[in-house]
């Protein structure tokens, strides 16, 4: 039964090859409703006392170069995902089917339990099979966040698309969520929708299910993990490993700092670090110190090395307060008619809001 599971993942790989292939044909053009569906294995036969599950393609007339071709294409993927071959890819294929084909083929071999392999023979019954266990299904679902470009239309120059993963996070709302598949949607500040994977850590169902619900109503979250970038943008979370919620207090500076925790790497449009989670949260008990001593409202500005500036500035002279990326603060006073100025710096954040409290005027 565990075989017939394996089939289908197989089938949906040459299904998606070949509706690719088609649309490489006919660039612009959609592709036939029954394309999918003519895509179809059948057990030709299995020996009696054995694994061995012997496969044959229905064969449809319209479609048999697509289907050749796809089978083909996905045969060579499949080989190099599970060896130290350079892994191709289909470049005919949109985003969205990119990521239902990488899908498709990572889950080859999820049925399998320690000790237990799948072998698939792409060639002849005597070469070498492909060898599929619990360790080299890992490597590969790694592997196939780098593919390179294949089934290129002859002579045609076409740029390779540059995907680059960096352990990173981002701040928006979880707004979909797929237990069975393991992925979600998030939407970040600007509206832009991605999605991921958080296929190695099953414990952060729970943490995804107290966050997800609408763009409109859905808490700030903060999810880490593998991100991938496509052409310099963001893709997806190829893997994840953290989801925080962020909770700021409904006011002013409150959405000043909902709006740092959405900033992503490079916002300065330099190397900008993102805003960290203990900065903001330093940031915010500051914050409260100053509404609650009555202190006139400071600037707050985020820093490019990750953390938050709380600036007093005016005709007579420089306050502030910057707390670092790692929660740490330093504290700055010069006067105007001062060339320099006292610096200091602590852990301790009493001692930083007992600073806030000194007079300012």
């Amino acid at each position: 039964m565990d075989s017939l599971s394996e089939l289908q993942n197989y089938q949906e790989i040459v299904r998606i090859a070949a509706i690719a292939e088609w649309q490489r044909e006919h660039p612009g053009e959609t592709a036939p409703s029954d394309l999918r569906d003519s895509i179809r294995f059948t057990i030709d036969h299995i020996d009696e006392g054995s694994a061995d599950v012997f496969l044959v393609l229905e064969q449809h007339d319209a479609y048999v170069q697509q289907q050749t071709v796809a089978q083909d294409a996905a045969d060579a993927v499949i080989a190099a995902a599970f060896s130290e071959a350079d892994i191709p890819t289909l470049s005919s294929l949109s985003p969205e089917q990119d990521d239902e084909f990488r899908k498709a083929v990572a889950q080859l071999g999820s049925t399998l339990v320690p000790e237990q392999s799948l072998e698939i023979y792409p060639d002849e019954p005597s070469a070498p099979p492909v060898s599929i266990t619990i360790e080299t299904r890992l490597s590969a679902i790694d592997r196939l966040a780098r593919i390179e470009d294949f089934l290129l239309p002859p002579s045609t120059d076409v740029k390779k698309s540059s995907l680059e993963t960096v352990t990173s996070s981002l701040v928006g709302r979880v707004t979909a969520l797929d237990a069975d598949e393991k992925t979600f949607k998030m939407v970040l500040a600007d509206g832009h929708e991605i999605h991921g994977w958080y296929r190695t850590d099953t414990d952060l169902l729970e943490d995804f299910r107290d966050v997800v619900n609408s763009s409109a109503k859905g808490p700030l979250t903060r999810v880490t993990g593998d991100l991938q970038y496509k052409n310099g943008d963001i893709f997806r979370f190829w893997d994840t490993q953290g989801v925080e919620r962020i909770q700021f207090d409904e006011t002013t500076w409150g959405a000043r700092l909902a709006e740092f925790a959405a900033l992503t790497p490079g916002w300065d449009n330099g190397t900008a670090l993102q805003i960290s989670s203990v900065a903001l949260e330093g940031a915010q008990m500051l914050m409260r110190a100053v509404d609650g001593a009555g202190i006139d409202r400071p600037g707050v500005f985020p820093t490019d090395e990750g953390g938050v500036l709380i600036e007093w500035a005016d005709v007579s002279g420089i306050r502030s307060i910057e707390v670092l990326a790692d929660g740490s603060f330093e504290t700055f006073e010069t006067l105007a008619d001062q060339h320099g100025g006292l610096h200091s710096a602590t852990r301790d954040l009493t001692i930083a809001v007992a600073f806030l409290k000194v007079d300012t005027a």
